[in-house]
């Protein structure tokens, strides 16, 4: 399988999504299945994030995530899908998305192209209501992370991660010691919380079109 024809199975498709089936294998086990329709009634801030897909010099289909800096705030040196708020100049949240994505990575708005809307997450620790799309680059991109968001980037092989199974690992919280699922993506580095459950949705719609 190839970018075009992952683009095109992604862009035809009419299912309906997983949403909180595919979002609750990755949960951390403090977690709610939110209403959101009652979440969006209390104002929440709204953010778009993207899964951008590019193919390798060696044709293997890639999508980046990025660590954060330290920061004082709740997603302090965390792995993320490149995003970030709502803005009025946005217009739409896949304009957001996309705003965001070539800010964080420093590639160009004109070789990105939304292809799918995945389910919507609430973010409970920052109060974001969370807009995940997939999109597709055209080209290879060459990274430049933003210096005062993202510390590095580390491209995620499709391929593997479809394969690969989730592993529970142990996260210190206020002190507490908590057993949390995640997705070890090198070096005893973890990818979880909402960030996870946004792919383990992506994971599902993929291999829902491919019978795998």
């Amino acid at each position: 399988m190839n970018l075009e024809e992952l683009k095109y199975i992604l862009s035809e498709s009419v299912e309906a999504l997983p949403g909180w089936d595919s979002h609750e294998k990755l949960s951390p086990p403090y977690r709610e299945n939110y209403d959101l329709e009652m979440i969006k009634r209390t104002n929440p801030r709204v953010a778009s994030v993207m899964i951008l897909l590019y193919e390798n010099e060696n044709g293997d289909i890639e999508f980046p995530v990025t660590m954060r800096l330290a920061y004082e705030g709740a997603h302090s040196s965390q792995f993320s899908l490149p995003g970030g708020q709502y803005e009025e100049l946005d217009i739409t949240l896949d304009q957001t998305a996309i705003r965001e994505t070539v800010e964080e990575l420093g590639v160009f708005e004109d070789d990105i192209e939304v292809v799918k809307q995945l389910s919507e997450i609430y973010i409970p620790p920052s109060n974001f209501l969370v807009y995940p799309f997939i999109g597709v680059f055209n080209g290879q991109p060459h990274f430049v992370p933003q210096e005062d968001e993202v510390q590095y980037i580390i491209p995620l092989d499709l391929e593997a991660f479809l394969e690969a199974e989730p592993e529970t690992f142990v996260k210190e919280f206020s002190g507490h010691s908590i057993d949390v699922p995640g997705y070890n993506i090198g070096d005893e580095e973890y990818l979880w919380g909402a960030t996870a459950m946004i792919l383990e949705e992506f994971k599902d719609v993929i291999k829902l079109h491919l019978n795998l």
